[in-house]
């Protein structure tokens, strides 16, 4: 996988991490559509979330490098999986900011 499709990844969770934190400063964690991120805020606050959201973009980072090597569609779909996730969590977020 090129370098970029990894930053792409990494961009796309961060503009859902980044319009989490604004959309949460001005409307409560009740604005949160994911339970998971609201169960992890709930549970650990912002550390918690930030440590999760960090471990699941670079969990499946490597998931996609192991699986490129021998299924190269596979990884390829589980990569725009991660990269179409980030990006509809961020433009919900942005919808209810």
């Amino acid at each position: 996988m090129p370098l970029a499709a990894f930053a792409l990844l990494a961009a796309a969770q961060f503009f859902d991490y980044a319009t989490f934190l604004v959309m949460t400063a001005r409307h409560g964690l009740e604005a949160e559509l994911n339970p998971i991120a609201v169960a992890i805020t709930e549970a650990f606050g912002l550390p918690g979330l930030t440590l999760a959201k960090v471990t699941a973009v670079a969990l499946l980072a490597g998931v996609v490098m192991v699986l490129t090597p021998s299924r190269r569609r596979l990884g390829s779909a589980v990569l725009s999986v991660g990269i179409g996730v980030g990006l509809l969590g961020g433009l919900s977020n942005v919808a209810t900011i």
